[in-house]
């Protein structure tokens, strides 16, 4: 007992002793300072952070899903920010990360831009996304007016003049109104602009020349007489082809960018750390 109390007093072994605890804490300073290059960590702090950003442009609390998404989008921009800094895209640029990850994706969608679309490539886009080049159908009409609420007698009575071409002011036979009487060749928004949505519909299919109705409107009830139409269509590809090209390449651009960032992904480690208070649930 005596010899380990002559120790513990021993100045020699107080130094070692020191020594091993500075040691210690700087191993674990330079740890915690220098982690790991392949491990992004989103810490609470910034998760914290996110959402106070969102809420100050929304004026509320981020839900479940907008809040993944806004993880989810800083942990891309930290990929493309890395590996915008291995590849040196840093250099005299003063940017933010956010301009580094715009170099980085800049270089995906060039090559994209870059490609020529192989026999038939083109012509099956079209054909996957023929109701972005269709072309509605036109329509040119006469109307009259009958008021909001007629009653069927008068329709009736409105409709047999004008099919036996008795009425020969079709004017006398409808109220007045600040609608047109006559509508040229149009397009379907052009027409529900102008009379309430879903007009066109309602008289497209009548057959020309015949008169209809009543069919309602935003301000009432209308008789219809078609007097021309175009029916809509999709142009052939040599017709729109500059157009076609533009969107597929733009296509293919996002295509290449999300398959280039879920390979630069796949080489970090990603640490979400939550708090224990649980963000809103996404509305239903």
């Amino acid at each position: 007992m005596k010899h380990f109390q002559r120790l513990l007093r021993e100045p020699l072994l107080h130094f070692v002793a020191i020594g091993s605890l500075i040691y210690l804490v700087f191993v674990a300073v330079n740890d915690a300072r220098k982690a790991p290059a392949d491990v992004i960590v989103i810490t609470s702090q910034r998760i914290d952070q996110l959402a106070a950003g969102f809420n100050s442009v929304w004026k509320r609390r981020p839900t479940r899903d907008e809040l993944n998404a806004l993880i989810e989008g800083d942990i891309r921009e930290e990929v493309y920010y890395r590996q915008a800094l291995a590849l040196g895209l840093d250099k005299n640029d003063a940017i933010v990360r956010r301009r580094l990850r715009q170099k980085m994706e800049f270089l995906t969608d060039t090559s994209a831009y870059l490609k020529k679309p192989s026999a038939g490539e083109l012509k099956a886009y079209l054909s996957l996304n023929e109701k972005t080049y269709r072309q509605g159908g036109r329509l040119a009409f006469e109307q009259i007016y009958l008021g909001k609420s007629p009653d069927s007698e008068s329709i009736a009575r409105s409709l047999s003049a004008l099919r036996s071409n008795s009425a020969s002011d079709h004017s006398k036979l409808g109220q007045r109104t600040f609608l047109p009487a006559r509508l040229r060749l149009s397009l379907p928004n052009a027409v529900d602009g102008t009379f309430g949505a879903g007009f066109f519909e309602r008289i497209a299919k009548s057959s020309p020349g015949i008169w209809i109705g009543p069919v309602t409107s935003t301000y009432g009830a209308h008789l219809v007489r078609i007097m021309s139409s175009v029916p809509a269509r999709t142009p052939k590809l040599d017709e729109i082809r500059d157009a076609v090209l533009r969107d597929w390449k733009a296509a293919k651009a996002e295509e290449l960018r999300e398959r280039d960032y879920v390979k630069r992904r796949k080489r970090f480690v990603v640490e979400v750390r939550r708090r224990d208070v649980q963000p809103l649930e996404s509305p239903k």
